[in-house]
């Protein structure tokens, strides 16, 4: 599988952002703990996907992701229904797959992110906080590590995370919306992620690749809106 050598790195880093869930009280140190994990994740590509020069713009926005992930997968974990955070970060690491060369490290993802979905629902009650969030710094190791150095692969797979800071976002800012409308919400930015996976996650220059990202993410953020705007007071 592509990334073995970095396992042990990769698992650190998860455990890292795992613990920045729970520890310490400071919330600002459990936020330096985060990055410090993205930094691990990134380490444990580097040889893989990050190595050329051309690539060094990969690396702050690969650990912005990482650090994005722990500050939201908590959020969507609570605020949406039962298993869907799961299901959430599975259609994430789909979004991956349509769109990195190399995927035989997607199986692990898929296994993790639907077996904690399985699991909730036989359980009926949600994993702990931090699983979910080494689950979603999971997929984001897959997209990383799958995209082996294609620019515009890497856009589509950090890009193919942004459902689940769209979804906390939307949860935070709009108080008021629904269960229900963010399981839409999370709908929509999964199937922008998807169109972008196909397109910008294949273009041919990191131009085109980033034109679609912003083209994907602002469609996604009109129908967000509307969707927040319209829910009951």
């Amino acid at each position: 599988m592509i990334g073995c050598p970095g396992d042990p790195m990769r698992a650190a880093a998860l455990v890292l952002l795992a613990l920045a869930t729970v520890w310490p009280r400071w919330r600002w140190v459990r936020g330096l703990l985060a990055a410090a994990g993205g930094a691990l994740l990134v380490t444990a590509v580097w040889d893989v996907s990050l190595a050329g020069r051309d690539l060094a713009w990969a690396v702050p926005a690969a650990v912005a992701a990482v650090v994005g992930v722990w500050w939201a997968a908590p959020i969507a974990h609570t605020r949406l229904p039962l298993a869907t955070a799961w299901v959430l970060l599975a259609g994430c690491a789909g979004a991956v797959y349509l769109c990195v060369p190399e995927t035989d490290q997607l199986r692990e993802v898929a296994v993790v992110t639907v077996g904690g979905a399985v699991a909730e629902m036989l359980l009926r009650c949600r994993l702990p906080v931090p699983a979910v969030v080494a689950a979603g710094a999971l997929v984001l190791w897959g997209a990383l590590s799958g995209a082996v150095g294609r620019p515009s692969a890497l856009v589509g797979g950090l890009f193919a995370v942004l459902p689940v800071v769209a979804v906390a976002a939307v949860a935070v800012v709009a108080a008021r919306c629904s269960r229900v409308r963010l399981v839409i919400v999370a709908a929509v930015w999964v199937a922008a992620a998807a169109v972008m996976a196909r397109t910008g996650g294949l273009a041919h220059s990191l131009t085109d690749a980033l034109l679609a990202a912003v083209a994907c993410a602002a469609a996604a953020a009109l129908g967000s809106a509307v969707l927040c705007r319209s829910a009951p007071r």
